[in-house]
């Protein structure tokens, strides 16, 4: 199989912080309600140690995007982000006008901490709100309140300085298609230019995963779905990726490089990276456990992506870009397009699952992604 220099492979960094309050009964996510004291210091040193390591990946090139992601970043130190972020530009690692995200609770929420992560660098925050109705977030069984939910809105509003995403989940118990619909009109009343709206699903290794839930109907999550993208596209803020919607185009410059097949490190416990070398794609996974991370931060559970599994790995990927990606854009991004992709392109357009001057799916391909995904397989 071909694969192009890595080099030119657009990279991206995810660094995981694992700790949170509590687990959440649907998050399938690595996290760890256990921090003691001394714990972040342990975690920074394996950080550097991991960064150190993943230089032969890195290359010659310079994060364009950098996710502290969780677990909650928030719940870490301001000082132990600002030591992570000097250490990436001391090694001269960013690149300029690089999109540094931070991930909040709205419970953390507060001027003063927002002051603290711009000080030191970040230019983006994702506040996981989830919902604003107290049943929906009871059902949930999160740990703030429809209250809290608000009043981080109405900070980050009046803060000003930083671009803002938010979360929200539809498909959850006891939630009503009005529920959602003033979750989406809360969100549209604040100048922010990005949410995350995300159908709940459960997960085989989640709390939720062992009870009964009873949760809406497919032709309910279809009305949600309708109204949902009828209520934002009235707002100016349009779909651009499965569970991503944007307004002034301000897509994630993170998010977007997973989708378009860039390489991203992960550091962190159980971080994933995806990687170009000048052999093959490599999909890595850190080890779990703090402690186990803390050890070795070294390790990586490694998977080769081989010709047989490529043409899957990168649909995947592309397919979930609404507006699709042209060939030319594929190939000045470095991405490989064997024959035999090409080949099933031809039949997805045969079967109106894939438009034809571009890679992208039709409207019915898009609504069938999971079929129109296994075109490639």
């Amino acid at each position: 199989m071909k694969v192009f220099n890595p080099d030119n492979t657009p990279i991206s960094l995810y660094i995981h912080l694992p700790w949170c309050e509590k687990k959440c009964p649907y998050c399938d996510f690595n996290i760890n309600v256990n921090k003691t004291l001394g714990d972040e210091e342990k975690l920074l040193g394996a950080l550097f140690e991991d960064l150190s390591f993943s230089k032969k990946y890195i290359l010659n090139r310079k994060f364009s995007s950098i996710y502290f992601g969780g677990g909650t970043p928030s719940l870490v130190s301001p000082m132990i982000i600002e030591k992570l972020i000097t250490k990436l530009s001391n090694e001269g690692l960013i690149k300029d006008h690089c999109e540094i995200s931070f991930e909040l609770n709205p419970k953390e929420v507060s001027k003063e901490y927002l002051n603290d992560i711009t000080n030191i660098g970040i230019n983006r925050i994702s506040i996981g709100i989830q919902s604003f109705d107290q049943i929906v977030l009871d059902s949930l069984e999160r740990n703030h309140n429809a209250q809290q939910s608000l009043i981080a809105m109405e900070t980050v509003a009046e803060f000003g300085k930083l671009e803002t995403s938010i979360d929200l989940i539809y498909g959850v118990m006891e939630q009503s298609l009005s529920s959602l619909q003033n979750d989406l009109e809360t969100f549209c009343k604040y100048n922010f230019n990005h949410l995350s709206l995300y159908q709940l699903t459960i997960e085989p290794n989640t709390i939720f995963y062992k009870r009964e839930l009873k949760i809406p109907s497919d032709e309910i999550i279809e009305s949600m779905e309708s109204m949902a993208k009828r209520t934002l596209n009235q707002n100016e803020i349009y779909q651009y990726e499965v569970s991503s919607w944007a307004k002034n185009n301000m897509h994630s410059k993170h998010n977007m490089n997973y989708w378009m097949y860039g390489d991203y490190l992960g550091i962190g416990p159980g971080a994933h990276s995806k990687i170009t070398t000048s052999e093959s794609i490599l999909r890595m996974i850190k080890l779990k456990k703090v402690d186990s991370y803390i050890k070795d931060p070294t390790k990586n559970i490694i998977t080769k992506i081989d010709e047989s599994k490529y043409d899957l790995d990168l649909a995947m990927n592309l397919l979930r870009i609404k507006n699709g990606i042209s060939f030319k854009e594929a190939k000045k991004r470095n991405i490989f397009i064997s024959k035999q992709f090409n080949q099933k392109v031809v039949t997805g357009i045969e079967a109106g699952l894939l438009e034809k001057d571009l890679f992208k799916a039709t409207p019915k391909g898009y609504k069938f992604l999971n079929d129109t995904i296994n075109l490639f397989n």
